[in-house]
């Protein structure tokens, strides 16, 4: 019995020290972040579907997080979001929500195009099971020197 717990003890000494080891040799990262940006785009557009036509009103966030690194050029990770928008189908009066989120890392670049989809449908239940397709296209400008997110305008159409 002593022979098996001592045995035990080596092992878990060896596994530990292996640990340690590894986490003491782990490289430092490198990337830093420069500079960090958000925006509110006002929006108001008609969706139009085969249903009815949907009135959206209110906010895109956008916001921009600039990363450096010794070894790879400049980039931005670029988050959406649409969900503070208000829809409302102009014919039912219905409420419509979206699910409109989306993280991306470009590159940094003076002037940026960036589509994303998302989907939006009547907030009733089921709703999501009729969902449509909307597009969200926001014309970005950085400022290289920074990174910082200089500008930022937005349009919604149906896909």
């Amino acid at each position: 019995m002593k022979t098996r717990r001592s045995l035990s003890t080596a092992v878990l000494w060896l596994v530990g020290g292996a640990v340690a080891g590894l986490l003491a040799a782990a490289t430092p990262a490198y990337a830093q972040v420069t500079a960090s940006s958000t925006f509110s785009v006002p929006v108001s557009v008609t969706l139009v579907t085969p249903i009815e036509s949907v009135a959206c009103t209110g906010p895109l966030k956008v916001s921009a997080v600039t990363v450096r690194d010794p070894i790879m050029p400049p980039s931005v990770v670029f988050s959406f979001d649409s969900r503070g928008l208000s829809c409302v189908g102009q014919t039912s009066k219905i409420a419509y929500i979206n699910s409109g989120q989306a993280n991306l890392t470009r590159p940094l670049v003076p002037v940026d195009v960036i589509e994303t989809t998302f989907a939006y449908y009547q907030d009733v239940p089921g709703g999501y099971l009729k969902a449509r397709t909307a597009v969200a296209t926001l014309n970005v400008s950085y400022n290289t020197t920074t990174g910082a997110l200089a500008s930022a305008t937005g349009s919604i159409k149906t896909f």
